[in-house]
């Protein structure tokens, strides 16, 4: 048999290999794996069903009882082929394509005179072109709109989250080696890699899905541990703060002139995984044309479709110790490039805290996002941050400082009801009176659900002149608001 016609004998199995397997699911519901028709999409031969989700060895797993030793033996072959291959196309930023891997296979084949059924040959091609392009097994869930989070415990085990419930899957890779091979894939594309020296990368990809991968040797007697964050407000844009229900118009609309006043420095505060970045990227659309921006960050997630953008990553120290490059060395170089917004992708370490504060104290205008359990705690978290960086200073200092600094405070959090982030309080912060903050609340949100509604907590603001350019007169605002108002 010729290659040519070889090849064109193993591109025709796709469509009955699909085929097949579609045919097989029919009756089936699952709405966590959608189905795709047609095409070699790993999503369409990932449907199970939904009465079965708790029987975790018959996940994607099954095909591998379905290959001989011979079998297996060309496919870890043609994954070690494709990944030399990988390599060197990485430069060039191409991808390889169905054609590859099946040349691929074949070569592998010819090579070792070896003999495959059409069907084998086909389940090899599937798995390597699931394994290589896009997310692999793993594809449907990123897929889902659903689904927040991914966390991987070792190659068998896959938990998804929806909001802030965890729910076991049944995808799984076919072994550790091939868990890790995804890994390591992963992290290619990123130009990182685990190892005993890195043990922890903690990386985001230009789409905005973050990656936190965790080398075996400190994971106990799991791992490597891997988890993914999938952003799910897919247009960054004032309007999806609201269509993603996030705020009611009104509260969108005092944030938007608010930072469009450009007086004003935002903490945007609230536990892991309720938005925090989402909304600093959909409020920074609203920076002006001509402003300079400057983003600091541990891990480059804001990305912000700017003309004069720019953004500064710190950098962990060497396996010898050396050339560490932390966020607050990288916070004081931002003044010397007179940016009119400094921004600060995350609010960690006491340093960065103190950096940062002082940055827009002296008049550069900031945002920054924090961990906090509310509003008014933020201003406690500060507070904490700045007195372990400032341990000699007085507490009445600090809060004058922190009062200085900070104008306006977001608080998010993710519903339990719905898995929805919120908004779930704003105030904003006055002068420091008698060692006291002055803080006035703003919104809160007095009802969750499917059906939210907001409180309108002041009809005034220490900003009305600013708002008043803009259209915004709190003075005419309802006592509640919803996200229809």
């Amino acid at each position: 048999m010729a290659r040519n016609e070889t090849n064109d004998d193993l591109t025709s199995l796709f469509s009955t290999r699909n085929k097949m397997i579609n045919e097989s699911s029919q009756g089936e519901n699952n709405s966590l794996m959608p189905s795709v028709s047609g095409g070699t999409s790993s999503r369409g031969i990932a449907k199970t069903n939904k009465n079965d989700s708790k029987d975790y060895s018959q996940g994607n797993d099954s095909f591998k009882k379905e290959l001989s030793e011979t079998g297996n033996r060309v496919l870890k072959e043609a994954r070690s082929e494709l990944g030399e291959l990988l390599n060197k196309q990485k430069e060039s930023n191409k991808a390889i394509d169905e054609s590859t891997i099946i040349k691929a296979v074949e070569k592998v084949i010819e090579k070792n005179e070896v003999s495959l059924p059409d069907l084998e040959k086909a389940t090899i091609i599937i798995h390597l072109q699931k394994d290589l392009l896009g997310w692999g097994v793993l594809q449907p869930l990123i897929d889902n709109p659903e689904v927040t989070d991914i966390h991987v415990y070792d190659y068998a085990t896959v938990v998804l989250q929806r909001g802030k419930v965890s729910e076991r899957t049944q995808y799984r890779w076919p072994s550790k080696q091939v868990y890790i091979a995804f890994i390591d894939r992963l992290l290619l594309r990123l130009g990182k890699s685990l190892s005993t020296q890195q043990h922890t990368v903690d990386a985001a990809l230009p789409n905005g899905i973050r990656i936190c991968a965790i080398h075996e040797s400190v994971c106990g007697s799991r791992g490597p541990l891997l988890s993914i964050r999938v952003p799910r407000v897919s247009k960054v844009s004032l309007e999806s703060i609201v269509s993603y229900q996030m705020a009611p118009p009104l509260i969108v609309r005092y944030l938007a002139a608010l930072v469009k006043c450009g007086i004003c420095t935002f903490m945007i505060a609230g536990e892991t995984g309720t938005g925090k970045t989402t909304i600093m990227k959909c409020l920074a659309t609203q920076f002006g044309e001509t402003e300079s921006i400057v983003a600091v960050e541990d891990t480059p997630e804001l990305n912000l479709q700017h003309e004069y953008f720019r953004s500064l990553v710190s950098r962990p120290p060497n396996s010898e110790g050396k050339g560490e490059v932390t966020l607050q060395e990288h916070i004081k170089t931002t003044l010397r490039m007179t940016p009119n917004r400094v921004l600060l992708g995350e609010m960690r370490t006491p340093f960065a805290a103190e950096a940062f504060l002082e940055g827009v104290q002296t008049g550069h205008v900031g945002m920054s996002t924090i961990h906090a359990r509310n509003a008014r705690e933020t201003l406690t978290r500060l507070e904490g941050l700045l007195g372990r960086a400032q341990q000699s200073v007085s507490t009445e200092i600090l809060r004058q400082q922190i009062a200085l600094a900070v104008d306006v405070v977001v608080w998010l959090f993710r519903e339990k009801e719905t898995g929805k982030p919120r908004v779930g309080e704003i105030i904003e912060v006055g002068h420091c009176v008698e060692g006291v903050i002055q803080t006035r609340p703003m919104f809160s949100i007095l009802k969750t659900g499917k059906d939210p509604l907001w409180r309108v907590d002041s009809w005034a603001s220490f900003f009305d002149e600013e708002l008043a350019e803009y259209g915004i007169f709190l003075g005419d605002a309802p006592p509640e608001i919803s996200l229809k108002d």
